[in-house]
């Protein structure tokens, strides 16, 4: 009965690689479009419909632009604005000298679009950067940062496999302790 435990070593071990590798096709996540932060402006074209994510990328442990400008995406052809979704956990991606954070997410359909950083920041992002500024006075280096689009993968995803690594993980130990302790 004890070596039944011991299924759970495989179990664990095939959970755990799932989603790790979920995760990392998450931060490997390719661009779409990438836009200096100080164009202001410019143009992408969407090849199929769906959810998209809106990245600011830029150098590590600098003072970043966040609350300083707000998004405006608009079909090119309709002129159709395009509502952005705050993103309720921002997720972050980090290399050792640069990092990007997700800051909103839209779905579109395939197309042609313009995005522009004129329009109203949210309430949040004004939030922290009054606290930002008043801890840092430097200014922002516009050159160090860029605007980026990529696919959108929902939080509910990375939520299961953070959880899905646990489970993994405590399964491939009860797996190997409890054929051990079990008399």
């Amino acid at each position: 009965m004890k070596y039944l435990f011991c299924l759970l070593i495989p179990i664990g071990v095939s959970l755990l690689i799932i989603c790790l590798k979920s995760i990392i096709r998450f931060a490997k996540n390719e661009i779409i479009y990438e836009m200096p932060y100080k164009n202001k402006t410019g143009t992408f074209t969407l090849e199929t419909d769906g959810t998209y994510g809106l990245w600011l990328h830029g150098k590590l442990w600098t003072k970043p632009p966040l609350g300083e400008f707000g998004f405006n995406i608009t079909h090119q052809q309709t002129g159709k604005k395009i509502p952005l979704s705050i993103t309720f956990l921002r997720r972050s991606v980090n290399g050792i000298k640069t990092g990007r954070i997700e800051l909103y997410s839209f779905h579109a359909e395939k197309g042609t679009y313009v995005i522009s950083l004129d329009g109203e920041t949210s309430h949040r992002d004004k939030i922290s950067a009054i606290i930002r500024n008043m801890i840092n006075k430097q200014s922002v280096d516009d050159s160090l940062y860029s605007i980026q689009i990529r696919h959108h993968t929902p939080e509910y995803v990375l939520l299961i496999c953070i959880f899905g690594m646990i489970f993994g993980f405590m399964a491939t130990l009860l797996g190997i302790i409890l054929p051990i302790i079990l008399p």
